[in-house]
């Protein structure tokens, strides 16, 4: 096991550190939460890509903590916010898909920045805000939202003020060129753009074009340094300019690299689409896979073109990279102000992008590209450089994670605190993730290097799958249905639907009883 760890770490509220004159309190400490949409784990060059290059991110995981194996517990944005907030599993926070962003059915159960406001810390949030408004009420600004939410200021039209204030204005777009409402400016599509056959239409019938965020794919015209993720990083830095006396709990949310997937130069450019490995199951069959009907739908038969999977990649790590950038100046922001020492930060994305594994794009799935994420966390004198955590972990664990290292008591929650995994000693953990639908797969668990996806009727129409990820990382080979060693692998799926039955029976036994009865086949 790869694994540096340090056994001396200690809790951050209410130590002393004595010395000849008596004890001498330490300052509180701050928390800074910085969290992108739709960054798969493998979108880091600490994580192994040899194309892409994310000195910062790089930075983070050598000065702290890298979680090689962290899961998503709803690969789907506002769910996965959702738990990131509380601790709590989809079902317990009755936000299971995107489609309850407006719920009213929300509990009343406390945020991780509610805890922590409620010690006398000033919190704040800037950036994508996608899951119930509800939980923006412990902060001390105006949380703006996507979408529509009643009451609540837009996310989008205070970033198009923010692009007047610094002089852009809209522009129409002109020859091979379709417009983005988001940025009020053209963008040259490339061919993967659902639109890209609509770009030499003259400007009236532009203007019918109705473009979804996930169709569009191409170079967006941007000043430099000016970009959605840019406001956010300037909002953040205003933030932590005006936060500096401290203790405070401040969120950097970025909205890339989800869709849609336009990017101004000098990313654009950065990474040539030639130098990107294609996936090496991009030509998957799927026969055997769970996801074998999604993969044949319309919208995902472009995502077996090699080429064109190579494009949308090259697009994709430019939007990381520019994130990267701006997390670089953030942190120097935190080391001008002195803050560096002093404050726990954290990395992290909501879910994954498929990005032409197995022929497909998006996320809400269980293969590895949409459901497994980056997650690094730095804090100087407590959590020792260079330490590599190689189990699986949850989204679920963050909450309790970053409460335990600011020395606070975490509410009851579906998680753990990583802190023993930090440490060097590792408990037995199995991670869940949850997916809403009716013919896919709804559950799966990680323990190990074994996965087993399944669906949570007792009939249903597919198959589950159990994959083993060390002796096959692309996941092409559903051992549930494979004909080699079969029950060895039957033993193996009932193992691990039994520990699935056995974490639902704990924290989520009013759906289990479905699950329990469906037969693996």
């Amino acid at each position: 096991m790869n694994r540096r760890c340090f056994s001396g770490v200690m809790s951050v509220a209410g130590i002393s550190a004595l010395n000849a004159k008596g004890a001498v309190k330490r300052k509180q400490p701050n928390l800074l939460f910085i969290i992108t949409d739709q960054q798969r784990f493998d979108a880091m060059s600490c994580a192994g890509n040899t194309v892409l290059e994310t000195p910062n991110m790089d930075r983070l995981a050598r000065e702290g903590v890298y979680f090689k194996n962290a899961y998503s517990a709803n690969p789907v944005c506002v769910p996965a916010r959702a738990v990131f907030l509380t601790g709590l599993s989809p079902a317990n926070i009755r936000v299971e898909g995107n489609g309850d962003y407006t719920s009213e059915d929300v509990p009343d159960v406390p945020t991780f920045d509610r805890i922590i406001k409620e010690q006398g810390y000033a919190a704040e949030y800037y950036g994508k805000w996608h899951t119930p408004h509800q939980f923006t009420a412990c902060y001390d600004n105006d949380v703006k939202v996507v979408g529509n939410v009643k009451g609540a200021p837009s996310q989008i039209k205070a970033y198009q003020e923010w692009l007047g204030s610094k002089g852009v204005k809209r522009k129409e777009p002109g020859e091979g060129e379709l417009f983005s409402n988001r940025n009020m400016r053209p963008y040259k599509p490339i061919e993967l753009d659902w639109n890209h056959a609509s770009a030499n239409l003259s400007s009236d019938q532009k203007r019918k074009v109705k473009a979804a965020q996930v169709s569009q794919y191409g170079r967006i015209d941007l000043p430099p340094r000016i970009s959605y993720s840019a406001y956010t990083a300037d909002e953040t830095l205003e933030a932590l300019e005006r936060l500096k006396g401290g203790p405070f709990t401040l969120t950097c949310s970025f909205d890339p690299p989800h869709p849609p997937m336009v990017v101004q130069e000098p990313y654009f450019s950065m990474y040539p689409p030639a130098t990107i490995p294609v996936p090496g199951n991009i030509d998957d069959p799927m026969d055997e896979s769970p996801y074998k009907a999604k993969s044949k739908k319309k919208d995902q038969l472009h995502y077996r073109d090699a080429e064109q999977i190579q494009n949308m990649r090259s697009i994709y790590y430019g939007m990381v990279r520019e994130i990267d950038d701006w997390i670089g100046v953030i942190l120097k922001k935190l080391e001008d102000l002195g803050l560096a020492d002093n404050t726990l930060v954290v990395f992290t994305s909501d879910h994954g992008e498929m990005l032409g594994d197995h022929g497909m794009h998006s996320k809400v799935i269980f293969y590895e590209g949409s459901v497994h994420v980056p997650l690094l966390m730095r804090f100087p004198g407590r959590i020792k450089p260079g330490t590599v955590v190689e189990e699986p972990i949850s989204s679920m664990d963050v909450a309790p994670t970053l409460l335990d290292y600011l020395g606070l008591k975490a509410p009851k929650t579906d998680g753990i605190s990583l802190r023993p995994f930090i440490e060097g000693k590792p408990v037995e953990h199995d991670v869940i993730s949850y997916s809403l639908g009716r013919s896919e797969p709804n559950y799966m668990i990680r323990t190990g290097n074994l996965k087993l996806m399944m669906a949570q009727n007792k009939k249903g129409t597919g198959f589950d799958a159990l994959y083993d990820l060390k002796a096959d990382p692309l996941e092409m080979r559903n051992l549930i249905v494979s004909p080699i060693s079969p029950e060895k692998n039957r033993e193996q799926a009932s193992r691990m639907k039994a520990r699935l039955v056995q974490w639902m029976e704990k924290h989520e036994p009013h759906k289990v009883n479905d699950l329990q009865q469906r037969e693996l086949f």
